[in-house]
């Protein structure tokens, strides 16, 4: 069983015949286990809402996502080297598809399209290390850019990821000797010789997953080395998703308005943290709001002039779960192309 390794949801016809259209690539980044597919029901409800919205008929939505390095889930797409990719390696992996996209769509369209970046989980920190590679290369003015214009956190790991309660567990496991290799062929042997179609209905009796996850899952068990990769990822996770490394290329400074109109991605960050995620530890996630940004709508018709520049960071006061991908794919959309409409708006206002 195979799954895409990358997900594009362009304009539909009707709306890309508008000549007037703002071109918009909201590009999405993955969490570990990171395979874009997890996120197809996330992607289709999202475009839809979006190009339903009365107030964004004049933007062309292209939404697109690729799953991380490592995460092949067939022989002909893997890699011919087993080399396993650590943290730095699939940022620097992520980042180089955002530019490809962009590309693409630029040369499709002959116009630049404004960026918003998603990310869940660990997706959530290497967007903010995208945000402060992409400050540094504005800074360097090394050749012409794109706008990046906001940026959505889902269920944010991005600093101590080892204290939370999973992180906890995860860390000292990850941490004995070999266990990645010995977990993986584990796993290989009780369940790799199993026929795709009979373990992709044993993934779906016995964890309860949709349709999609359940092929994703069943992809993801028998690819060439996605057990391992993620393993992996998870112990560079855990040594480096540590303190707060971001300073104000990320979070972002009080300026006077008007006068970031090309780059105002740190006030237009929106993190959205679960009330009871296993991968946040609560502590942590509490100091960086009191840090970092405050609970209000993006609008902020309730900030002070103190506030308004920094980000938005909002608590989950339901019970959607860390994996939202699952089963919450319609919940979080709907918040998600508001905090999109929103971004935009602010943008456009600036």
């Amino acid at each position: 069983m195979e799954t895409r390794t990358a997900l594009h949801y362009r304009p539909s016809p009707g709306k890309r015949s508008k000549p007037d259209a703002q071109e918009y690539l909201i590009f999405h980044i993955p969490g570990n286990p990171g395979l874009i597919s997890f996120y197809d029901p996330f992607f289709s409800t999202l475009h839809a809402l979006l190009e339903d919205t009365p107030a964004l008929q004049a933007c062309n939505f292209h939404i697109c996502g690729h799953s991380f390095a490592g995460f092949e889930t067939s022989v002909q797409d893997a890699p011919g080297s087993v080399e396993l990719a650590g943290l730095e390696k699939q940022i620097a992996y992520i980042e180089e598809h955002l530019y490809a996209r962009v590309d693409d769509i630029r040369h499709a369209t002959g116009s630049t399209p404004k960026v918003i970046l998603m990310g869940h989980s660990v997706g959530a920190y290497i967007l903010l290390e995208i945000i402060r590679r992409h400050r540094k290369q504005i800074e360097s003015k090394r050749y012409q850019d794109f706008d990046l214009i906001g940026g959505v956190l889902l269920f944010p790991t991005i600093t101590h990821i080892a204290r939370s309660p999973s992180g906890i567990v995860a860390s000292a496991l990850l941490r004995i000797p070999g266990s990645a290799v010995i977990a993986s062929a584990i796993v290989k042997c009780l369940l790799y010789p199993i026929p795709s179609n009979i373990l992709y209905h044993l993934v779906r009796l016995i964890m309860r997953f949709p349709e999609h996850a359940a092929r994703t899952a069943t992809a993801f068990i028998q690819s060439p080395i996605g057990i391992k990769e993620a393993l992996y990822l998870a112990k560079d996770e855990m040594d480096m998703i540590t303190d707060d490394k971001w300073g104000e290329e990320v979070w972002g400074a009080a300026t006077e308005p008007g006068t970031n109109k090309g780059d105002t991605i740190n006030s237009n960050l929106v993190f959205f943290w679960g009330r009871h995620d296993a991968w946040v530890a609560r502590k942590t996630r509490d100091d960086l709001i009191r840090a970092r940004g405050f609970r209000t709508s993006l609008k902020r018709v309730d900030s002070t002039p103190e506030e308004e520049w920094k980000p938005t960071m909002i608590i989950d006061d339901g019970r959607i779960p860390h994996g939202f991908c699952l089963k919450h794919s319609e919940t979080v959309a709907e918040k998600v192309r508001s905090w999109v409409e929103d971004i935009i708006y602010n943008h456009n206002e600036i």
